[in-house]
């Protein structure tokens, strides 16, 4: 018998409250697979206080397990790590670009706000006078998705350098979310309707969303094939694990939801948005995300072991430990040793650090490839950037700024390092647009084309 295909925006509903469903092959016609214009997403990842180039900076050519830099090591794979989990090698999956000089952009030392600009800035050089990357891309691949852009950051700052990293036309800052459970509210939770007083709305808004339409899954999985009931189940148990994670499931007294176990520092409350932005993107909540993991100062690695002996990094914040031995902001534990062994343990220091931050990269760029769509995986649909305010987080340099770029939307070629020597951001945007369909022989102020081989 013939089955009407489920419609595109299929949704779930139990007692007024809503679920987006992931892509199911029963959404549309086999036919439609092949018309249908190719989904196309973006995602911007920022760590602050840069990194070492020398020890970041690969040959260009191939990317080769033996032959990855010390920064870039974990691109090979990695450990478990506290709340993160061990994760394969994506060194195949990334494309490293070096030489680009971001200096004429961000005038400014530590501006996290011009991370993702390629114009010069404005008001005291922190406020993009252009829409940023991911603005940009917002208003031509949005699509008919529920939500035009995702901005996600684990900073409490609001202040408009330290805070934000995306912003729309004029240096209007775009809507941040600094909450886990926030997020997950607005994504999957649509709110509540019907009768009833407003602390029994406010009651059944605290439920678990999956108890909610529990019922109305079991009516959508009879309609489904194998392959799809696996992903609709795999789809629940992923929103599952994330309403343990942020805290969103109550007690059914009208109460307000304990902190998460997990605690909300930079590292655990990026995690849970991290999974938060990969979930959107599953369900095509959105197409465009940017993830800011801090602001230049407040990170710090006291919830791990980064490093052994005299290298261990401890409780020094990351700001610290890539200024290194001549600045004020620095980790004073060195100031007592010889010069040689003190600069021998603080570039030590720089690469465990850096070494975090691929890591983290590494993470994402993995949970797109778990995740399957009807023609392949999210990342083959994404272009994934890694990005930060400084180049070399000692000197303060905004050259050779450290780029990573994972993904395969628009057939970008990754596994791969290319040197952009001297580059302008603007060349950088430019080469990275192409693949979105966007022809730009010149981007950004100062201007550039793309880059040749990127």
């Amino acid at each position: 018998m013939a089955m009407k295909p489920l419609s595109r925006r299929t949704l779930l509903r139990g007692a007024g409250v809503t679920m987006a469903l992931p892509f199911l092959d029963a959404m549309l016609p086999r036919r439609a697979y092949a018309q249908a214009a190719p989904v196309q997403r973006f995602i911007a990842f920022f760590y602050p206080n840069g990194t070492d180039p020398r020890k970041w900076n690969p040959a260009a050519g191939p990317l080769a397990a033996a032959s990855l830099p010390e920064c870039l090591l974990d691109l090979n794979g990695f450990a478990a790590e506290g709340i993160w989990p061990a994760e394969q090698a994506v060194f195949q999956d990334v494309a490293v670009v070096t030489g680009i000089d971001h200096s004429g952009v961000c005038t400014d030392i530590h501006m996290p706000s011009m991370a993702l600009s390629a114009h010069k800035g404005v008001a005291n050089s922190y406020t993009p006078p252009e829409p940023t990357l991911d603005q940009y891309l917002a208003d031509r691949i949005q699509a008919q998705t529920p939500h035009r852009n995702l901005a996600l950051s684990a900073t409490g700052s609001t202040d408009i350098g330290q805070g934000n990293i995306s912003f729309r036309t004029g240096g209007q800052v775009a809507t941040v979310m600094r909450d886990p459970k926030a997020v997950f509210s607005t994504l999957f939770s649509a709110g509540t309707g019907g009768a009833g007083s407003a602390a029994e709305k406010a009651r059944l808004r605290q439920l678990s969303v999956l108890s909610l339409v529990r019922e109305d899954a079991t009516r959508l999985t009879a309609r489904l094939g194998a392959g799809d009931r696996q992903r609709v189940d795999q789809y629940f148990q992923a929103v599952s694990e994330l309403e343990k994670q942020v805290g969103t499931t109550t007690p059914t007294t009208c109460m307000a939801p304990a902190q998460p176990a997990s605690g909300g520092n930079w590292h655990s409350k990026t995690k849970q948005l991290i999974d938060l932005a990969v979930l959107a993107m599953a369900c095509d909540l959105t197409r465009v995300v940017t993830i800011q993991y801090s602001d230049s100062w407040g990170v710090n690695y006291s919830d791990y072991q980064l490093g052994t002996g005299t290298e261990a990094v401890g409780t020094w914040s990351d700001h610290f430990i890539s200024h290194k031995l001549d600045d004020t902001d620095r980790a004073t534990d060195l100031d007592g040793l010889a010069r040689a062994e003190a600069q021998r343990i603080a570039d030590a220091r720089v690469v465990q650090t850096s070494r975090f931050k691929v890591r983290r990269f590494s993470y994402l760029v993995n949970a797109l490839k778990r995740v399957s769509t009807p023609t392949g995986t999210l990342l083959d649909e994404c272009m994934v950037m890694y990005t930060s305010e400084n180049g070399d987080g000692d000197s303060h340099a905004r050259k050779n700024m450290p780029i990573l770029l994972a993904g395969h939307v628009g057939g970008f070629k990754t596994g791969r390092a290319i040197a952009a020597t001297n580059s302008p951001t603007g060349a950088l945007h430019a080469s990275m647009l192409k693949y979105f369909g966007v022809d730009a022989p010149s981007y950004g102020n100062p201007a550039g084309g793309p880059i040749a081989g990127l």
